[in-house]
């Protein structure tokens, strides 16, 4: 039985060219990158080589990016790392309704602990409220973190807009961007955007798990959340993941050569798929925006479970995910459809397909011919029983 992988925003498989290069760093380039010898040199020269490549992809300096574990690290780093930092009576930090568990998390955390949180709305699209966000902005608000790239529905939020009413009410406010579902995929310029800090993980990119980055603007002021050896310019302790970040930066070269041509076959697949799912069950709902990120498909069925829906696919061999897989052991699974307003009766049956290269148009409609029997089937269940 072929598989037909659509849960690709939670993780992607390896691309053979990432592995094969880690295997030899892990092999032949094993030498503590701190180290003065020439085998610590060979390390700390494969860390810069992908330093720059990341620097030049986001239009920034090389020394602004600093490597860690992913994206959780990354987004706790810049906000523990800006509030810790401020440590002053009255501060105010910005967010919004449909932020990563790694963002929400630490807000409330910190809502907690005596400083003043807002969490913006959004529309049923997963916009953000340019209006809304320029009322929230005072002299106080020292962080603004607001995601690029949705990783539920794909919405992709304006960061050169927002950048731009962050600085022009408070300048020294710092602008953060999780931008883990976007990096190589939806083109971002940090400087034109005015991000003092982004957010980057290896492994939605045929990367591995347990390696990402951070970009943060020269002169921001940021507390580091490990101390010790002092690497990554004291911002980030530890002994570098060497093979890690020369896996990350293979999946970013290999991507470059492909990056036009790729969005546009993944957009084509999601028209594919939507006009197929509609033509093929009823009572169902697109969520997002219709331009937002092609990779990312989330779609409601009335009448029907998400959870069963996904164990009946995965039983013919196709992965799909109801939602953030961060978030899918939490109690509150659905705030993301809860802040776009989505009607009850559709929320219990929502699933996420994610897309990637490796998909082709008839694994889509293998996919949506099997969703499609299995929405059926189950809706008739459900079926309201005739009195007799």
């Amino acid at each position: 039985m072929k598989e037909i992988y659509l849960d690709n925003a939670a993780t992607t498989r390896v691309h053979p060219e990432v592995a094969e290069k880690m295997m030899d760093a892990l092999v032949n380039n094993y030498g503590n990158p701190s180290s003065l010898h020439r085998l610590g040199i060979r390390g700390e020269q494969a860390i810069k080589e992908v330093r720059e490549l990341i620097a030049k992809n986001l239009n920034c300096q090389t020394p602004e990016i600093y490597f860690n574990s992913g994206g959780t690290e990354g987004n706790n780093m810049i906000i523990q790392g800006v509030v810790e930092n401020k440590k002053r009576n009255r501060m105010r930090i910005i967010t919004s309704a449909i932020e990563h568990p790694s963002v929400l998390d630490v807000f409330t955390f910190y809502e907690n602990h005596q400083v003043e949180v807002i969490v913006l709305g959004v529309d049923t699209q997963g916009h953000i409220r340019l209006d809304e966000l320029e009322a929230a902005m005072n002299e106080d608000t020292i962080l603004v973190s607001i995601m690029g790239v949705n990783n539920e529905l794909g919405t992709i939020q304006d960061l050169k807009a927002i950048g731009k009413i962050v600085k022009a009410v408070n300048p020294k406010c710092v602008f953060h961007a999780d931008f883990v579902q976007g990096f190589m995929k939806i083109p971002v310029d940090v400087q034109a955007s005015l991000l003092d800090a982004l957010t980057l993980s290896g492994h939605k990119i045929f990367g591995p798990k347990g390696v990402g980055a951070v970009y943060i603007k020269k002169g921001t002021d940021i507390k580091p959340l490990l101390r010790g050896g002092g690497q990554e310019n004291n911002m980030r302790s530890g002994t570098e993941n060497v093979p890690g970040i020369v896996g990350f930066g293979e999946a970013i070269r290999l991507r470059k050569e492909s990056f036009s041509d790729e969005f546009e076959a993944i957009r084509n697949l999601r028209t594919v798929f939507i006009n197929e799912i509609e033509s093929k069950v009823d009572d169902i709902k697109i969520n997002g925006d219709p331009n937002g990120s092609p990779y990312v498909l989330n779609i409601s069925f009335n009448r029907v479970r998400g959870e069963v829906l996904l164990h009946s696919l995965e039983a013919k061999g196709i992965f799909v995910s109801t939602g953030s897989a961060c978030s899918s052991h939490k109690k509150e699974k659905q705030y993301v459809l809860k802040a776009i307003g989505l009607a009850e009766e559709y929320k219990e049956g929502t699933i996420r397909i994610s897309f990637s290269k490796d998909i082709t148009k008839d694994d889509v409609k293998i996919a949506v011919e099997a969703i499609a029997q299995a929405v059926n089937s189950l809706r008739l269940l459900v079926k309201p029983r005739k009195n007799r």
